[in-house]
């Protein structure tokens, strides 16, 4: 399969806070990586096999016409590429291996912790903008963009991870009073 990118480094640069003159070989490595590892996973194979032959035809075919359901379904991949591939470009751009080993390539104004809460804002954003690709696909008029039913998207948006399985409150209660010695039996 010829390597089509969802993404290009002009895209990635002139919709982020990436400057001009950053490295376009570690961006696009990165861009690659992501598409590869996530997107594939976010859209299923049969859709992403799909939208790879469209782009390829899109580039190969001279007056090509993109289906509108495409172009939409593209609109909402791109801003998932977008934070996709800035998250996974922070530690490449930060560090530089050489033959003499792994250097911290820093600024003398960066302070300890600015790469993690830039790591942390383009993962919320990343995970946001995939919930909404996951629901526009979901509701969609195309049957055959339906996303895997495994993927999960509330963790690193919410914060906090919530397991399917039901509460029972009055368990609850008696667990924990079991552990401070305290039981009241309570009538609900």
């Amino acid at each position: 399969m010829k390597r089509v990118q969802f993404l290009t480094v002009q895209e990635l640069k002139a919709n982020s806070i990436i400057q001009t003159n950053v490295d376009e070989k570690i961006l696009n490595q990165c861009i690659v990586e992501f598409q590869d590892l996530e997107l594939s996973q976010i859209l299923g194979k049969a859709t992403y096999k799909r939208l790879v032959n469209v782009l390829i035809s899109g580039a190969t075919i001279s007056g090509y016409t993109y289906a509108e359901d495409d172009v939409l379904l593209l609109e909402h991949i791109k801003p998932v590429m977008i934070y996709g591939s800035l998250l996974y470009s922070l530690s490449p751009l930060q560090q530089k291996v050489s033959n003499k080993g792994i250097q911290n390539i820093t600024d003398a104004n960066a302070q300890m912790g600015d790469a993690d809460k830039l790591r942390n804002n383009y993962n919320s954003k990343l995970e946001g903008y995939k919930k909404l690709l996951m629901e526009y696909m979901e509701t969609d008029d195309n049957p055959e963009t339906v996303p895997p039913q495994n993927i999960d998207t509330s963790f690193a948006f919410t914060g906090i991870s919530i397991p399917d399985n039901q509460y029972n409150e009055a368990e609850a209660y008696r667990d924990a009073a079991y552990k401070t010695g305290y039981y009241r039996r309570v009538i609900y």
